[in-house]
């Protein structure tokens, strides 16, 4: 058990374009969890959390379950479900300046703005195997949760400063989804790890993204399609070898135009997928009589290059279209010392 208070205050002040937040969050919780081994197989974790927030009328109560089940020593099922909030205030995201046809965005709340509240459910099945010379397993994973009033960015159009964002509670939203995770290591000598994420992320009813265009249900910046892979080998204690390889799907964007930006007119467009390859290569050197190890590493971040193609140009540019991986292809050495 215990208790928590976080004190946040924001004051951010640009005059020259009318933009203004002065912001003083307070949250007094206090959070109970019991963890209970009914059997040698069965383990029932329960809990809950008491938030009081100035910025919500009433205190919020946020309960959490799981039950997890374990099938002789290579197999485990696990169930949960909880609850969660996010309180009715600016956060980092909506601080955030952009640039989008000669003006800014600006992103204020709305007078009626209340929470958001969460409800969660997830279950899994954790499998491993351990022989000899190989330990091999993996996990499925099933995920779903419900968002009543989420939040939504309403565009208010245009003032002489650029482009204004109110946030607004739409009807609700639903993430759901499957995850698969993989692991295998021969000998404590190469190591791979793998997993891919199919979900939807969808609001109930259709909001307003850009003034003037249909109304969507899909969460944007949000691909539905991710994955990951990632090799070890260290066939001995000073050499070591790794590669990385991180797959984005594609996902929708909206697109302000702008004159001279090389997008005339404002539309959704659909981002094509990325397939980033990392390597890395790293050499440790141990020193006699001093416990002190160095190893001198290097490789390539994004050896495929995979990077956005199509960034807008000039001074009316929409600062905000950027999607995919944050840098291109990108050589780096380095040299690390280390305890022993």
């Amino acid at each position: 058990l215990g208790t928590e208070y976080v004190y946040d205050d924001v004051l951010d002040i640009i005059e020259a374009y009318n933009y203004n937040i002065d912001q003083t969050t307070r949250n007094l919780s206090g959070f109970v969890q019991n963890d209970w081994d009914i059997t040698q197989n069965l383990n029932f974790l329960s809990g809950f959390r008491i938030d009081q927030h100035n910025l919500v009328d009433k205190a919020i109560i946020s309960p959490r379950l799981s039950l997890l089940y374990k099938l002789a020593k290579e197999t485990q099922f696990r169930l949960g479900w909880g609850t969660g909030f996010r309180a009715p205030q600016a956060f980092d995201t909506d601080l955030h300046i952009a640039f989008a046809g000669g003006g800014i965005s600006r992103i204020s709340l709305s007078d009626n703005l209340t929470h958001e509240r969460s409800n969660s459910y997830t279950a899994s099945v954790n499998y491993d195997k351990a022989t000899e010379h190989l330990i091999a397993g993996f996990t499925l994973e099933g995920f779903y949760t419900h968002l009543r009033d989420a939040f939504y960015l309403f565009p208010l159009g245009e003032d002489q400063f650029g482009e204004r964002f109110e946030k607004r509670n739409g009807s609700g939203a639903t993430v759901k989804g499957i995850t698969l995770e993989t692991r295998a290591n021969f000998d404590y000598q190469l190591q791979i790890e793998a997993g891919l994420t199919v979900q939807s992320s969808k609001f109930d009813e259709a909001v307003e993204n850009i003034e003037g265009l249909e109304a969507k249900r899909e969460f944007l910046r949000t691909p539905n399609n991710y994955g990951y892979a990632t090799f070890t080998y260290t066939p001995t204690k000073k050499l070591s070898a790794s590669a990385n390889i991180v797959y984005t799907g594609p996902m929708e964007l909206v697109h302000f135009g702008g004159e001279g930006t090389g997008q005339d007119v404002d539309e959704y467009t659909r981002s094509p997928s990325f397939t980033e390859l990392s390597i890395r290569l790293g050499y440790n050197f141990e020193f006699k009589n001093i416990e002190t190890g160095m190893e001198l590493f290097g490789g390539v971040k994004n050896l495929t290059n995979a990077y956005q193609d199509d960034f807008d140009i000039g001074k009316n540019r929409d600062s905000n279209y950027v999607y995919g991986p944050s840098a291109p292809r990108t050589v780096f050495l380095g040299l690390r010392f280390k305890s022993l």
